[in-house]
């Protein structure tokens, strides 16, 4: 009696923990060498990644942002400004600040083109689309101080498909992975994409639409063993 005991309380764990291999080395497959590292557009299994919500037994797949290229725009416009005050005797109006007030100018400058350039890689950075083993998260962040958070279990996706547009798209390799939903959303979405699932501009589109196909396969399985 105490053996079948402990073989019925084990048998849980073990099944979680193959579930978990299976996981892991499918994505592996079908990402391949997609970067890992924290700064990526897209990163595979990240290890050192949990979210808020995150269950003890739920696994990060995918952690994904908007391809790096996307910030060139940003970044351009911050590496011109930053030779901006060098010209500033070129403008009449500034000509006619004494020393101290041209200082005080220029401080002025770098501290509102600093605050520019760190709110932009912030939104960035956390501007995330997480795929795990259960679901899928799309986080977007409006300003600093709103979000939105939008979740789907991966039992009630219905479709999903990636579009690539225009020639940056093609050349790096990004696109819009669109999800689509058994039920209607109620967390507005700021961007006005097309679904609320909608992950903008992430890197490997193909690879990341043929994960969650995966893994909704393997998840519709486990549901009809049980």
């Amino acid at each position: 009696m105490t053996t079948w005991c402990l073989v019925q309380l084990g048998m849980p764990e073990i099944f979680k923990a193959k579930k978990s291999e299976n996981v892991v080395d499918d994505v592996e497959k079908i990402l391949g060498s997609c970067p890992r590292s924290q700064w990526g557009s897209l990163v595979a299994i990240p290890e050192w990644s949990k979210f808020e919500s995150q269950q003890e037994d739920e696994k990060i797949v995918i952690l994904g942002r908007k391809h790096i290229i996307r910030n060139l725009g940003w970044i351009t416009v911050v590496s011109f400004s930053l030779f901006i005050p060098m010209f500033w005797k070129e403008f009449p109006f500034i000509k006619m600040l004494d020393g101290n007030a041209l200082i005080g100018m220029t401080m002025l400058w770098y501290m509102v083109l600093a605050f520019y350039g760190l709110q932009n890689f912030l939104m960035w950075f956390y501007n995330v689309y997480i795929v795990t083993n259960e679901r899928i998260i799309d986080v977007d962040f409006v300003g600093l101080l709103s979000k939105n958070v939008n979740v789907c279990q991966l039992n009630k996706i219905e479709d999903v498909n990636y579009s690539q547009r225009g020639m940056l798209a093609s050349f790096f390799n990004y696109g819009d992975v669109i999800v689509e939903t058994a039920s209607k959303q109620n967390v507005p979405n700021a961007r006005d994409e097309s679904s609320a699932f909608t992950f903008e501009s992430i890197a490997y589109p193909d690879k990341v639409v043929a994960v969650i196909s995966q893994l909704i396969e393997e998840h519709d399985d486990q549901n009809n063993q049980e």
